[in-house]
């Protein structure tokens, strides 16, 4: 009897490793998996489809991502239509490269910027490539004022969270952080494509609460800080923050006041028409921010003392 039990028991350990081995290919394949992007039928909107390669060199796979971008599943259509095409591609020291036809040029606007969005978001899950730079004929794609479109990664494109993508604005960003040191306030410049269902001072602030780029710059806000509403009236705009906006970084030596004055400077610098900015803490126009700075008032944009 003990050794039915004990080969019992060794059996259902082996199973048991077998089935945690399976599990585990299991999610190492999914974790494989490309997102392809695509256009809903009425063009205005993009649509995800998941794809598993099966290439093994760089190359291939790029033919691959290509190959699956031009066949869109059912219910969905290509962003990459004739008579667009691809020309060719080339793997750069600072982005990959991908270069259109001159009919690229001939698009409109929201089939551009959503073709544009589809190819970087679905090109830059390669491993290695960080960012990707739109060429036409060779050359630097160009906006309509003349000036070259930088290589761009998915954070580029801000998507709503809520309702789905119209089509994409553009829109140039100066937020302020502080150094850190928190002796003063720094603006980082950042280039993006937002959702035209969102407002401009929403992507901003979605901005500031994602933290800086540049490494020497400190956070404003811990990352589960919640936008809890945000509405503009008289040209001012009003930020409802989580009660979580009164936690400081461990990163951070900026002061309250510094920090509210990042959020202000960086709404007012960005979006036209905003000449002020009140805030709430869980609806609460009264309260205290971290102990420290009234909110029962308009703040306005100063020049920061970087």
């Amino acid at each position: 009897m003990r050794r039915r039990r004990r080969f019992l028991v060794g059996l259902l350990s082996v199973l048991l490793v077998f089935v945690l081995l399976a599990g585990c290919e299991k999610q190492e394949e999914e974790d494989d998996s490309y997102t392809i992007y695509y256009v809903n039928a009425t063009g205005t909107s993009l649509m995800e489809s998941q794809y598993q390669p099966s290439a093994e060199t760089f190359e291939e796979l790029m033919e691959e991502l290509l190959t699956q971008l031009e066949t869109a599943p059912a219910g969905m259509v290509s962003a990459l239509q004739a008579p667009v095409c691809v020309n060719g591609y080339e793997r750069g020291i600072d982005a990959l490269r991908i270069d259109f036809t001159k009919e690229y040029y001939e698009l409109d606007n929201v089939k551009e910027v959503l073709l544009r969005a589809a190819v970087v978001k679905t090109f830059s899950q390669i491993p290695g490539v960080t960012k990707v730079m739109i060429m036409v004929e060779q050359e630097q794609l160009h906006d309509a004022q003349g000036q070259p479109v930088p290589a761009m990664d998915a954070e580029s494109f801000i998507d709503t969270k809520e309702g789905g993508i119209n089509s994409y604005l553009y829109a140039k960003l100066s937020l302020y952080f502080p150094d850190a040191t928190g002796h003063g306030l720094v603006k980082e410049m950042r280039n993006l494509h937002y959702s035209s269902n969102m407002v401009l001072e929403r992507v901003v602030l979605e901005q500031l609460v994602e933290g800086p780029k540049d490494s020497w710059l400190a956070p404003l806000f811990t990352k589960d800080v919640k936008i809890q509403n945000l509405y503009i009236k008289n040209e001012v705009c009003t930020v409802s923050l989580g009660e979580e906006a009164n936690k400081i970084p461990a990163e951070s030596q900026a002061d309250p006041e510094q920090v509210l004055q990042a959020v202000v400077n960086s709404i007012c610098e960005t979006c036209d028409g905003i000449t002020g900015v009140r805030f709430e803490i869980d609806g609460d126009a009264t309260a205290l921010f971290r102990d420290a700075v009234d909110l029962d008032q308009v703040f306005t944009c100063t020049e920061p003392e970087a």
